[in-house]
């Protein structure tokens, strides 16, 4: 019969140093996976903006080469202010209806595509000003693409919201944003939050002949939310990703776009947006 030798066991000592090498090692390893998992994320978001692109670049083989409105009815009187690129809605107080936009025959009609697989952190009520409810984290490029309001003028009623600019006279299109990631950037009871924005506001916008000027400068909407990069689609359809971050201080709603990371990329004027 052969005798048995009792290994000993691990002492309690050596258990908790087992125990807190492990925690060492995930705590080192967290900051990489949640890296590669963000990578990851971005990498779908990039898919998704180019299949807006697409979209767009379809509707307008179907409409004359005329790119999607970007708000075809948002100063038009009482009654507007229903319609946009992604969706409709039946009331103001309403978030806007995917099935029904004017994108939704090339998008489908759950509109899954135009939910950033990044931005989930955002508030549709409770408080907060959620006038783009429903559009999911996306901004088309509204003064410029999304419209005429560079030819006709920006002032209330003006036929400039009713179409998209015609594709054929985007001079340089491999430099002209169509979507990018979007937010707007809200103060909620002292506690910043984003909400949904469905358009990347350039720098300045437009006066009563179309014409750019420092008078109106614009919110900055544009949401540098992968690893302090933004992922943009532009009109000849390749997307990228741009870190030149700059921002300002406060905005409307009493929030810092700055610290929220919320702002434009490359020169501090319109022309990644304008059509020359």
């Amino acid at each position: 019969m052969k005798d048995f030798v009792k290994k000993p066991a691990f002492t309690l000592v050596e258990l908790l140093v087992v125990i807190g090498i492990i925690a060492l090692l995930i705590t080192m390893l967290m900051p990489s996976l949640r890296r590669a998992r963000e990578l990851t994320r971005s990498t779908l978001c990039k898919t998704q903006l180019g299949g807006l692109v697409r979209a767009n670049q379809l509707y307008a083989a179907e409409n004359d080469y005329v790119y999607v409105p970007a708000a075809s009815d948002i100063f038009w009187g009482a009654a507007g202010n229903l319609n946009r690129w992604h969706g409709v809605r039946k009331d103001l107080s309403s978030p806007f209806d995917p099935a029904k936009g004017p994108l939704a025959r090339y998008l489908g009609q759950d509109g899954k595509i135009k939910h950033c697989p990044s931005f989930t952190n955002f508030r549709t009520g409770a408080g907060a000003v959620a006038y783009e409810a429903g559009s999911g984290g996306y901004g088309y490029s509204d003064i410029y693409v999304g419209s005429q309001f560079w030819k006709y003028g920006f002032y209330h009623n003006s036929p400039g919201q009713r179409l998209g600019a015609p594709a054929g006279q985007i001079r340089h299109p491999a430099e002209t944003v169509m979507f990018s990631d979007a937010a707007m950037p809200q103060a909620l009871g002292g506690r910043p939050v984003y909400v949904e924005e469905s358009f990347c506001y350039c720098p300045f916008g437009l006066d009563h002949k179309g014409s750019v000027t420092a008078a109106f400068p614009r919110q900055p909407s544009i949401h540098f939310r992968h690893l302090d990069r933004v992922n943009v689609g532009w009109c000849d359809g390749h997307v990228a990703d741009r870190d030149d971050f700059r921002s300002i201080p406060s905005n409307v709603y009493g929030a810092n776009p700055q610290q929220m990371m919320v702002g434009w990329f490359g020169p501090n004027d319109n022309s990644l947006f304008d059509l020359d």
